[in-house]
């Protein structure tokens, strides 16, 4: 189902607006920690991409590297399913420090968002996805099995996924 919260002083507001601003930039900061560590010589990456995942933020296991045969060969090592992705070579001390340093990267949390909404996180769930609009809206996206509990705060208004798409891309 499909939300909309466009009452700024409301506290449910503010803790969503909050904890969106504080994952974006969240995310701005691991992907100029991976540059620092990793470089820049990748097109793709291999992993979890955006805050649909546990940490709400994108997580990094290996690369496509532009440039592959420049590659320390005791750092990185071929992924066995994916040759063109390459991944810290755990067997070494700095393929284990890259893994270490990847693994370690600054996180959300799903945990963080089911609380703001008063939703219990137990059983089958949809990753649920939170933004702001660009006129300050919070929009988001919840499994339809907490329809209920999110109908009982006055701050939370229904919206259909064209209004979503709409206030996300305006």
């Amino acid at each position: 189902m499909y939300y909309k919260i466009i009452n700024k002083k409301s506290g449910v507001y503010q803790k969503l607006h909050e904890l969106r601003t504080e994952e974006q930039k969240i995310e701005d900061e691991n992907k100029e920690a991976v540059k620092n560590i990793v470089g820049d010589d990748w097109d793709n990456f291999f992993g979890q991409a955006g805050q649909q995942n546990y940490w709400r933020v994108t997580q990094y296991t290996g690369f496509q590297f532009k440039h592959p045969e420049r590659l320390p060969q005791k750092t990185w090592k071929q992924h066995k399913e994916y040759p063109e992705i390459y991944i810290p070579d755990k067997r070494t001390r700095n393929g284990k420090m890259i893994k270490k340093f990847l693994d370690e990267l600054s996180h959300s949390s799903i945990t963080r968002v089911f609380s703001i909404l008063g939703c219990e996180l137990a059983g089958h769930f949809t990753f649920p996805f939170v933004d702001i609009g660009k006129d300050g809206t919070i929009v988001f996206y919840m499994s339809d099995r907490f329809n209920e509990t999110l109908k009982n705060n006055k701050d939370i208004i229904e919206i259909t996924s064209k209004e979503f798409e709409e206030i996300l891309n305006n």
